[in-house]
């Protein structure tokens, strides 16, 4: 009878261990409740309908929603296992204690499945935020440089469901708020990657090459697309349909920012004034053209590849004309020929103010100019007053040293 005891006394060692653990919760199983659970079962009937439950709540992530109940289950099922296979000391008549010590932990298997399935539900119901959240996160996708994130933030969930098994719910509300956060905050993160790195990296391109100075008009209006992507991508990252329509807009930003900044950088070799509103002023012309053939805006590429888009566009409504009636068509003033009007305006603008400075820097050059004729002509004017002067005096040189009127008398040479 004492060496039947022996296996009872492995399952109190184990029991032991199991109930050490500070994560774990404590499930505890009396003698007398097993008899009764398990009256007229056989051993092997228990174990085999203890084996379909623990399939079965694998089946349900019970060691997902409540690993604390599930660790208990699978460390109670492998030492009924152990108890089972291990050699036995031969029993005295009516000596029942190694099948007990089997049954008591194939009956904690089972009591703490039936925790954990209850722990699941209450899981479900206050974490249900988290959960969404998290389920939507991975059928998106995870992205690599978020997994060792994603890792911090499912350890987090695991206490918060550690939390709810062993009932200490003291400052839960605060810590499931903070959980809930990060895990959409990750969400919005792993979203704005998959939407957007590739189209900022072309940003990045054009950043490189100087769109912030040669185009910073489009250059602004790419980073408001930016912004608003984003802001809209955190606002709801499940908002499909906005978030398309918030990233097609940045798309085509960019593209269109790209090639406004090489055509500006070649159009300054010519001329380095004005050269982005010149740009856009002749976009616009064209938009205009696309709005009256029904095509799309062709802004993403560039002023070449728009004017064959329409060019191929014309051609195929001239040809359609052609085999039909030609109606005419009446158009009013859209808001894209104001704007084409306003950056003229500001061309012109521009130009005249390039005018007005090469103007008066002209007129700054012809002050000393004047001054030196001015000096001059004074000069002149004084070499003419010495000249005249010199004249009269000339004259009067002239007049004492000419010949007497009526002859000129000599005077004799006396001889010795």
């Amino acid at each position: 009878m004492k060496k039947g005891y022996f296996s009872i006394f492995l399952v109190m060692v184990f029991s032991l261990v199991v109930q050490g653990c500070s994560s774990t919760p404590t499930v505890l199983v009396d003698e007398k409740q097993v008899q009764q659970q398990f009256k007229g079962q056989t051993v092997a009937q228990v174990l085999e309908a203890t084996k379909v439950m623990m399939a079965d709540a694998q089946q349900q992530a019970l060691d997902f929603y409540s690993p604390g109940f599930f660790e208990v289950a699978n460390k109670a099922f492998k030492e009924a296992t152990f108890l089972i296979l291990a050699p036995k000391e031969p029993a005295e008549d009516g000596d029942t204690s190694s099948d007990t010590g089997i049954l008591i932990q194939l009956s904690r298997v089972q009591n703490s499945l039936a925790q954990a399935t209850a722990t699941k539900l209450e899981v479900q119901n206050r974490l249900q935020p988290i959960l969404t959240v998290r389920d939507s996160l991975i059928t998106k996708g995870i992205n690599q440089s978020s997994e060792d994130e994603f890792k911090d933030l499912m350890a987090s969930l695991e206490t918060l469901f550690r939390r709810i098994e062993q009932n200490k719910l003291d400052g839960f509300a605060q810590s499931e708020k903070v959980t809930l956060l990060q895990f959409r905050r990750l969400e919005a993160q792993s979203v704005k990657a998959q939407q957007l790195d590739k189209i900022i990296a072309v940003l990045e391109q054009a950043e490189a090459i100087g769109a912030g100075g040669a185009a910073p008009k489009s250059y602004q209006k790419t980073q408001l697309a930016l912004e608003n992507a984003q802001a809209v991508i955190e606002r709801d990252p499940n908002n499909l349909a906005a978030i398309k329509d918030a990233v097609a807009r940045f798309s085509f930003e960019t593209q269109h920012l790209w090639h406004v900044t090489v055509g500006v950088k070649e159009l300054r070799a010519l001329n380095d004034t004005a050269m982005e509103n010149i740009l856009l002023a002749a976009e616009l012309r064209l938009l205009a053209i696309a709005d009256a053939l029904g095509v799309a805006d062709p802004r993403q590429n560039n002023l070449r590849q728009q004017t064959e888009m329409l060019a191929n566009a014309a051609s195929n409504v001239a040809a359609a004309n052609g085999r039909g009636t030609t109606k005419p068509r009446i158009r009013h003033i859209n808001k894209n020929e104001l704007d084409a009007a306003q950056l003229r305006i500001e061309q012109l603008q521009a130009q005249l103010r390039d005018k007005k400075a090469q103007n008066m820097q002209l007129k700054r050059e012809k002050k000393p100019l004047v001054k030196r004729i001015e000096a001059l002509e004074r000069v002149v004017i004084k070499l003419n007053n010495e000249k005249a002067e010199v004249e009269v005096e000339l004259a009067r040189l002239v007049e004492q040293v000419a010949a007497p009127a009526k002859g000129v008398e000599i005077t004799p040479i006396a001889t010795p």
